[in-house]
């Protein structure tokens, strides 16, 4: 096991400490601006002096246009800044890494994109994207921040992923998109643009959520949506106009779990049900002013 550091006369670049690495090496990246780097070795832990003192904003990896491109599985990064490229901040396309106190602003893609299985971020932060992460395959999130992006803060449209103790706030459409089998479990969603929550897919599980102030719904289950567990949420102040909800499930949504949320303060019903939807989904136990049917609420 080998540590090398850049920036020396030996590694001007990161890439360059890289490309003479063996797996099970470290490299240590010093305070100040970098070129992007791509990954191409595995069991490598690349580790900055910390965010905002390491910065990656130079030369995109490997001549495309993401900041940095891991190829390569089980690589742990760690404490540095991304910002300002074309594509995206970070891109995985392997297996089994952990991002660790990264923070990934300013660019014109997602500030993370995860297109492999089984990695893992914390302590990560997406802010002033077009989107803050997008993940498409089983993943787990913990304690990141997603903020002021133009479109989701989190994009969970593929399988098994969890996004847990989490903020998604202040981006310009949702808080979360959630695809098929998820977990959004205790994270704090408020102030995003549009909707919360926006379920498109069966048999996510989203609970424990404080999901306020957002422009649209805070929760909605869009028709053709089956199979979701909504439980234990508080959902307040969420909704601009008489087309919102607090909670809303949409006719066409079928066989949804909606049970034990407090909701209070929404617009333009705390839960609302539309068409056969009260009928073909599950209400139990929900706190709430309003609500459409009005024995939604307990």
């Amino acid at each position: 096991m080998v540590l090398r550091i850049v920036p020396t006369v030996a590694f001007p670049t990161v890439q360059d400490a890289i490309d003479v690495s063996s797996p099970g090496d470290s490299i240590k990246i010093l305070a100040g601006k970098f070129d992007g780097f791509e990954v191409t070795v595995q069991g490598l832990k690349i580790f900055g002096c910390g965010i905002g003192r390491t910065i990656i904003e130079g030369v995109p990896a490997g001549g495309g246009m993401n900041g940095v491109l891991v190829i390569a599985n089980l690589n742990m990064l760690q404490g540095f800044t991304i910002q300002g490229f074309i594509g995206n901040g970070i891109s995985v396309v392997n297996n089994g890494c952990i991002l660790k106190d990264i923070e990934s602003i300013n660019n014109q893609g997602a500030g993370f994109l995860i297109i492999n299985p089984d990695n893992y971020l914390t302590r990560c932060i997406a802010a002033f994207n077009t989107t803050g992460y997008n993940i498409t395959t089983s993943s787990l999130v913990f304690d990141c921040q997603s903020f002021l992006n133009k479109m989701n803060g989190f994009e969970t449209i593929g399988n098994d992923i969890s996004i847990i103790n989490s903020t998604s706030e202040k981006n310009g459409e949702n808080g979360v998109l959630v695809g098929e089998t998820n977990t959004i479990f205790e994270n704090k969603i408020q102030n995003n643009r549009t909707d919360g929550v926006e379920l498109t897919d069966e048999n996510s599980n989203i609970q424990r959520n404080t999901i306020c102030h957002n422009g649209s719904n805070g929760i909605s289950v869009l028709t053709g949506v089956s199979g979701n567990s909504i439980d234990s949420n508080i959902v307040r102040n969420n909704g601009t106009d008489i087309t919102n909800a607090g909670i809303l499930v949409e006719d066409g949504a079928m066989d949804n779990d909606i049970r034990f949320n407090k909701a209070k303060d929404n617009v333009e019903f705390d839960i609302e049900a539309q068409g056969a939807a009260f009928a073909d989904n599950t209400f139990d136990a929900n706190q709430c002013g309003s609500s459409d049917p009005a024995t939604i609420c307990t």
